[in-house]
């Protein structure tokens, strides 16, 4: 008689039904990707914590990495097990009231098999491939570019002028999305060579095996791969031949450059660690500006303030983990939509007043201030470098948001996703910063929340300087990872992922310490100057990251792309070559300038 796989009973428990579709080959995925409203997308959803420690290669202990370069989860699923009937001696013990004599029979124990289990419960490993939605990786684009940077575009839209600043925007977003296509090429192209060469070392691995039987050779080469991780009596099994290892920004920069590749390691880290320059001298401004405002005078300096964010920056940066940060991240999240949405309220109603003019006629505040922000001043360069330093390095999260996207079908839509989502946002950046400087005119500072008044006004300057504090740490993470690793290169001290959870960590946090420490040096330095700090920074860490590097790489990894292709890509490096040169070397030059006391 022939058996059929059963399928469905009424009521029964959703995980057998998961399992047994697992069994069965069905997809599973479903499971990881709940439906979230926008909201829930924007606030909690963490697929921008795990692109920022998938994009230095960091890996949890519950993922692991196939031939694709493409992460799994390994989650555990709890589920019950069928109890065995008791046996008993003689049909009439079946019947035995409480309390009565047949009570004290006990039934007797079978012997069990050896496999038979009589657990009540039992772990199984569900290995799927870890992925969200497409809207979940878009949202992680938004909250990646749109951070507290769009605090300081108005000040440099207003101070180089509309001629120069709206342009320079749009070139900045042409050749980011432009790179972005040719980085996602490379990822793809490598991830379809890791695939093949794990094929092939199976094929061979299958001709020894058949060849040689107990081959020698074959046998230690399993011996030396460590064990598949275990889970109770379940085992995932890992046969892969070699260590696979993400397709991050940097791993694809080694690919292309081999041991040049440090020069795009360090661009990362400055990069990043210029962000958080930029926090330490925006939120002591911010705070300062507070204090005031709350009658405390001049008796709390800025560098007071500096001196307190970074006691409390220090042991933040000490978390290797930055997922358990999630709680403080969706606070922060919720302070810059706040504050955000604040700034465009306090900007408009400020912007409707009306002012007496010296002939006695009125007029709104909006009109004056238009007719006073020029086409193009003499600092007109200073915005080049804050056009590129708008998108804070997001470049990085390009491909581990990429991965992010779990359907196939849905990845393939990625990179045109990218690009309509990132043009809205140079949308939003355009017209924000003309209604900003339409609102507050001359009187605009760098940092637009020093340009705000009222209760309001402090209000806004404490939730941005909470939520930038909280966003330090997720912002620091990847430049802390890269200058360790390039820190145990040196030493011979370097750990792999699996060694990385378990390795001491009073070096590290010593390390991180110091770096925190030194930011705060510069930005006691600099805590007058953030206009030239956000431009140099945009000018040689943020130009070469988003159009000299990956053109470069594309042309290293992409082998099969016709000559015109490569034409291209060496023109936009040559493109960002000069304009990363005379930025950088105007904003150096005219540093005093940019001088805001």
């Amino acid at each position: 008689m022939t058996s059929y796989p059963h399928t469905y009973v009424a009521g029964e428990d959703e995980g057998r039904l998961a399992a047994r579709a697992q069994n069965l080959g069905l997809d599973q995925h479903e499971a990881r990707m709940p439906k979230k409203s926008w909201a829930a997308l924007l606030l909690q959803d963490d697929t921008l914590t795990a692109a920022r420690m998938h994009s230095v290669g960091i890996v949890a202990s519950d993922e692991r990495v196939d031939e694709y370069g493409t992460l799994h989860l390994m989650s555990l699923r709890r589920r019950k097990k069928r109890q065995k009937a008791p046996q008993y001696d003689q049909l009439t013990d079946l019947f035995a009231q409480p309390g009565g004599a047949a009570a004290a029979v006990p039934p007797v124990e079978t012997p069990r098999e050896e496999d038979e289990e009589e657990d009540e419960e039992e772990d199984e490993v569900i290995d799927m491939v870890e992925g969200g939605s497409l809207g979940a990786a878009a949202f992680g684009i938004v909250k990646g570019t749109v951070g507290p940077a769009i605090l300081y575009l108005p000040s440099g839209f207003y101070k180089s002028g509309y001629a120069v600043a709206i342009p320079a925007m749009l070139a900045a977003t042409c050749m980011f999305i432009f790179n972005a296509y040719r980085l996602l090429d490379c990822w793809k192209v490598e991830s379809d060579r890791n695939h093949k060469v794990e094929s092939r070392l199976k094929e061979v691995q299958a001709l020894l095996s058949k060849g040689s039987g107990n081959n020698l050779q074959l046998q230690q080469q399993q011996q030396q791969q460590p064990p598949p991780p275990q889970y109770g009596a379940t085992t995932v099994q890992q046969d892969h031949l070699f260590q696979a290892k993400l397709l991050t920004y940097p791993e694809l920069a080694k690919r292309a450059f081999g041991p040049y590749s440090l020069v795009v390691e360090l661009g990362i880290a400055f990069m990043q660690y210029g962000v958080c320059l930029t926090y330490l001298i925006f939120v002591p401004d911010n705070l300062y500006q507070c204090a005031r405002a709350l009658g405390f005078g001049d008796s709390v300096t800025k560098l007071t303030f500096l001196w307190i964010m970074i006691a409390i920056e220090i042991p933040l940066s000490w978390i290797r983990d930055i997922r358990k940060l999630t709680p403080t991240n969706v606070i922060a999240s919720f302070l810059i939509l706040f504050g955000l949405c604040a700034v465009l309220v306090i900007a408009f109603v400020q912007g409707t007043e009306t002012v007496t003019l010296g002939t006695g006629a009125t007029e709104i505040v909006f009109v004056q201030n238009i007719q006073t922000i020029r086409p193009l001043t003499d600092t007109w360069f200073l915005f080049i470098g804050t056009a590129f330093f708008m998108m804070e390095g997001s470049i990085t999260l390009i491909v581990p948001l990429q991965e992010a996207v779990y359907r196939p079908e849905d990845r393939a839509k990625f990179p045109d996703m990218n690009r309509t989502v990132t043009s809205w946002i140079l949308v939003f950046y355009i017209v924000f910063s003309f209604f900003a400087c339409a609102a507050f005119g001359s009187h605009i500072q760098t940092a637009l929340t020093a340009s705000l008044t009222g209760t309001l006004a402090t209000i806004v300057q404490l939730a941005y300087s909470i939520a930038v504090i909280l966003t330090f740490p997720l912002q620091a993470f990847p430049a802390m990872e890269v200058a360790i690793r390039m820190l145990q290169q040196v030493t011979n001290t370097y750990e792999s992922n699996e060694d990385h959870a378990s390795s001491s960590g009073w070096k590290r946090n010593a390390f991180a310490t110091v770096l925190v420490i030194t930011l705060g040096v510069i930005a006691v330095v600099s805590i007058d100057y953030l206009g030239n700090v956000v431009s140099i920074l945009g000018s040689l860490f943020g130009i070469p990251l988003a159009l000299v590097f990956p053109p470069l790489m594309h042309n290293q990894l992409v082998k099969d792309s016709p000559p015109h292709t490569k034409y291209v890509n060496y023109c936009v490096v040559v493109v960002g070559f000069l304009a990363m040169a005379s930025a950088s070397f105007n904003t150096i030059v005219t540093w005093d300038q940019g001088a805001e006391r």
